[in-house]
This record gives structure tokens, C-alpha cells and sequence, in this order.
């Protein structure tokens, strides 16, 4: 049986590791920990990343591994999955006596690109992913308001935040959920940052992460990537900012594909609702616990900042692709 005292049981972690695959893991450690448990293993003469998911994330887990062996079998740059000896893409582990999933992967080379320097390349290399994705015949997670606007006002109301900053909230996500409630629907990565892939030697962009991808607006992970903002301090400058970098990430999307005017105005609707996500999603990860005041007071000025900047700023769509056809 595959159990592990705690997520910081690192022998325990390199047991398992050992009885599934024929890598001989002699050392583990644990990277970095969100929405899974990511740790750098190794063995004398090569290392892996293995990601524990937490248990409630396992039909998301599945999910992505599912997503990722497509891709790889469409020759997209994705990370590799390391098969078990079975030929299994991943291995349940039991964790003070919960059952999550364990994925383990080729460490990857490369460094995290220049989004700025890079968002161009990036721009059309998104565009390829969300042609390929058209193909794929499994269905997906249904990524809508209930899980962009309406977890975090319910986590606001668990934790009993103010009343009328709950409710002022509570309006502006319905406000902002009006701009992307028609828009057509696709596959979405959900979390595109330069965090979550690396340029190779080659110049391609190898994704990883595809724990929030689901069916959603495919203008999402536009927005996420031409997102300028600072999550904690919203500069007024930086919604002028946004707009040019999405201009450069749309010339090189549309050499594939494009966006309508629809979509396009809806981007900085987006970068308002990705804060309502998160919020949420770092909740959930971390517990209702790891929430004070002074952090939602942050990010409700910071909504209600963007809010204010949206009215006064002047979208310009004769700058932007979907209106001027000589983007290229």
C-alpha cells in the first residue's frame, strides 16, 4: 500500500517512488506547494518532478494527465510523464489517510521566459494549443461563474467578512461576469503565466500545469497572459500597459487564429475576475484560516481601484487586431 505519513515524509515519498518506478530515487525534496505538492526527486544520475495533487483536486488531476498525454501525442510541447512499470501515468499515494494522486515528469529544461521579450512567439504558440485542443474528444471540467466569481463570495460570507464590502463585491462580480457570460466557449489552459512554461533550447514553449484547464472562454488565457497588473498594487498605469501587451500577444495569435471585438473587451473584465478566482483557489489550498482582513481589505480596494480605471480609460480597439486587419 502506498502510504505516506505526512507530505513531508520524504522517505516514505522515495518508497513509493521505488516500488512503482525502476529509477532508483535516492533523494527527494519538496519545491514549492499550491494547489499540489511539488518536489524535485532524483536519482544518481537524473532528476524528475513529481506532483502529489491534494485530495480534493483529483478529477483535475485526471484531467490533466489526460490533456497533457494528448498533446504529446499531437507533438505540442508539454512536459513528459514518467509511465509507471505498469504503463500507469500516475500512482495513488494515501496521505494521513486520504488518497491523492501522484504524477511524476521528466524534468524539463529550459528557462521561464521574458513575457514581455517573448509575448509575441508566445502569442502564436497559444493559438497552435488552442487549434490542437479543437481535436480532443474527452469532455471537460465546465470552468464558469460558480467556479470565477462565485466561490470567493461564498468564502467571503464563511469567514465573516464585512457585510457591505461581501455584497459591494458580490455586485461587481455579477457586473463583470455579464461581459463574458455569451462569449463562445473552448478549451482553456486557465493558469498561462510564464511561470508555467519554459523556452527550450529550440525556442518552443513547454506548458505545464494544466490543473484549472477546463472549457472556458479561450480569451482567458489571452488575458492571463497580457495581464500587466500587480496582484497586490494596482499601478494606474497598468491597464495602458495590458492593452499593449496584448496588441504584441495578438500578433502572433492571429496568424492562427482570432478574436472578436466581443472578446477582446472582455480581457479586462477578466483581469478583475482572475482576482475572485484566486482568492479562492489559494483558500481552498491553503484553508479559510490563512485568510485576514487586511489581505481581503488589499483586494477589494484593488478591485474597486480597476473598477474605477476601467471607466476612465479608453479602449482604443483601432489599436487591436480583431478591428485593424494589418496586425501581421
Amino acid at each position: 500500500m502506498n502510504t505516506v505519513e505526512s507530505y513531508l515524509d520524504l522517505d516514505g515519498l522515495t518508497h513509493v517512488l521505488n516500488q512503482h518506478y525502476d529509477l532508483r530515487i535516492t533523494h527527494i525534496h519538496l519545491h514549492r506547494e499550491m494547489i499540489g505538492h511539488v518536489y524535485i526527486a532524483a536519482s544518481d544520475t537524473r532528476k524528475y518532478v513529481l506532483k502529489l495533487y491534494r485530495p480534493f483536486h483529483s478529477e483535475q488531476a485526471l484531467q490533466s494527465v489526460q490533456i497533457i498525454k494528448f498533446l504529446a501525442a499531437h507533438d505540442y510541447p508539454v512536459v513528459s510523464i514518467i509511465p509507471t512499470e505498469s504503463d500507469e501515468q500516475y500512482v495513488w499515494f494515501h496521505i494521513t489517510g486520504k488518497r491523492c494522486i501522484g504524477v511524476l515528469f521528466q524534468y524539463a529544461g529550459g528557462e521561464e521566459p521574458d513575457i514581455d521579450q517573448d509575448i509575441v512567439e508566445i502569442g502564436e504558440q497559444i493559438a497552435q494549443l488552442h487549434g490542437v485542443m479543437e481535436k480532443y474528444e474527452h469532455p471537460l471540467l465546465r470552468r464558469g461563474k460558480d467556479f470565477y466569481i462565485d466561490r470567493c463570495t461564498r468564502i467571503l460570507k464563511a469567514v465573516g467578512y464585512e457585510r457591505s464590502k461581501t455584497r459591494c463585491l458580490e455586485q461587481y462580480g455579477e457586473l463583470l461576469w455579464e461581459s463574458m457570460q455569451d462569449l463562445p466557449l473552448g478549451f482553456c489552459h486557465g493558469d498561462l503565466h510564464s511561470g508555467n512554461m519554459l523556452k527550450n533550447d529550440v525556442g518552443k514553449y513547454v506548458l505545464f500545469d494544466f490543473d484549472v484547464a477546463g472549457q472556458a472562454a479561450a480569451m482567458i488565457d489571452a488575458a492571463t497572459l497580457s495581464d500587466a497588473t500587480n496582484f497586490n498594487r494596482l499601478d494606474p498605469l497598468a491597464y495602458n500597459k495590458t492593452l499593449a501587451r496584448f496588441e504584441r500577444f495578438y500578433r502572433g495569435y492571429s496568424r492562427h487564429r482570432t478574436l472578436s471585438v466581443q472578446e477582446v473587451e472582455a480581457i479586462f473584465s477578466f483581469i478583475a475576475i482572475r482576482h475572485y478566482e484566486l482568492i479562492a483557489t489559494i483558500t481552498e489550498c491553503q484553508g479559510l484560516e490563512s485568510l485576514d482582513s487586511a489581505f481581503l481589505d488589499e483586494q477589494t480596494n484593488w478591485l474597486l481601484a480597476w473598477e474605477q480605471l476601467s471607466n476612465t480609460s479608453s479602449l482604443d480597439l483601432s489599436r487591436c487586431c480583431p478591428v485593424n486587419k494589418n496586425c501581421n
